[in-house]
Order: C-alpha cells, then sequence, then structure tokens
C-alpha cells in the first residue's frame, strides 16, 4: 500500500510526458479541489502549496506530487503526467506500476518490508493486550453510583399531558447538547412508547 511515508521518498524530479497538459490538468484539477483536499495534498506529499502552483507555471510534476494528487483527488497520475487522455481513477496497482516503471523497485521492496514488520508488532501488542488479566472490577460505589434508580413522582401529584411533554422536550434538549444520559433515557422512553 501507497503511505505517506513511501511518497515523502520519492524524488522531485520532473516525471511529466507533456508539459502542456500536465500544467493545465494539475491547474484544473487543483482549481476544483476543496481546501481540505489540497491541504492533504501538501501533507500526504511533504510539500509546500507553492511547489503545486510551480507546476502551473513549469508543466514539471514530480512522482511525489503526481502520486499524492491522484490519491487524493481521485485521479490517475498517469492522466497528470500527461501520458492518459482520459483522468480515469487512482488505483494502489497502477500507481505501484508507475513506480516500478520510474525504478523505485528497491524502495517499494523495503517499504512493503516495513510494513509487515509494523503489521506484526500489532499484532503482537493486541495479543498482549488480550492475554492481559482484566482489570480489576469497579468499586461497589462506582457500581452503585452507575445503576441510578429511576426517581418516581409522589402518589398525590397529578402529572399532565402538558407536563409530560415539557419533561420530554427538555430531555431531548439535554440529548441534542450532547448529554449521554440524557441520550440513554430519551432512547429507552422512545422503545417504550413505540412497544406500548
Amino acid at each position: 500500500m501507497i503511505t505517506s511515508a513511501l511518497i515523502q521518498q520519492l524524488k522531485q524530479s520532473n516525471i511529466s510526458k507533456d508539459g502542456a497538459k500536465t500544467s493545465k490538468r494539475v491547474q484544473k484539477i487543483w482549481k476544483a479541489a476543496t481546501s481540505d483536499q489540497k491541504a492533504a495534498v501538501c501533507e500526504l506529499s511533504g510539500s509546500a502549496k507553492a511547489t503545486v502552483y510551480r507546476i502551473f507555471k513549469t508543466g514539471g510534476i514530480s512522482a511525489k506530487l503526481a502520486l499524492a494528487m491522484g490519491k487524493v483527488l481521485y485521479v490517475d497520475p498517469l492522466y497528470l503526467t500527461g501520458e492518459l487522455d482520459e483522468p480515469g481513477e487512482y488505483t494502489e496497482a497502477d500507481a505501484m506500476e508507475l513506480l516500478v516503471r520510474l525504478g523505485y523497485n528497491k524502495l517499494l521492496v523495503e517499504h512493503e518490508k516495513a510494513q509487515r514488520r509494523a503489521q506484526r508488532e500489532a499484532a503482537r501488542q493486541q495479543k498482549k493486550e488480550e492475554a492481559a488479566p482484566p482489570a480489576a472490577e469497579a468499586p461497589p460505589e462506582e457500581a452503585a453510583a452507575e445503576s441510578k434508580p429511576i426517581k418516581e413522582a409522589p402518589a398525590n401529584e397529578i402529572v399532565t399531558n402538558e407536563d409530560i411533554l415539557i419533561l420530554l422536550q427538555s430531555l431531548e434538549i439535554r440529548a441534542k447538547a450532547g448529554i449521554p444520559e440524557a441520550k440513554e433515557l430519551l432512547r429507552q422512553i422512545k422503545l417504550l412508547l413505540l412497544a406500548a
């Protein structure tokens, strides 16, 4: 898989096959991109926005930027370099093929080994966590606090439909405000009402 770490190791030399096409296409795609997408391209490639704007003038694009733009903006990097006439879609297989064609075989092998090591380490860490003894049970005071009894209205107090509606509206406001207890209570009340 092509990651930011791999992309940032690529050279910044020009891989464009047609500078005029590259300039026009990158300019068109970049202007259509959202600010979040532009930031993601810069972060993924480790390049500044000025580097992208330089492509508009020179028509030269590096493998680093072609892959980052392709991946974030869902366009085939070969379209950006002027080799294809249709934008197509970014695929990992096509990107890997491009890197092999550009002579990054050794880098790809090293990157693949590093990814496998990271996956093995993550699996080992997960096994350790699963094998660890379970955390001590919560003290009785905390357990009692979690299961609060529902308060009942006094028997002599009459609750009208208007009162119930006001209570439900206030509970809904608290749930929308992000109070977890209110969300759960509102969910339970809705289930009870639907089941009745």
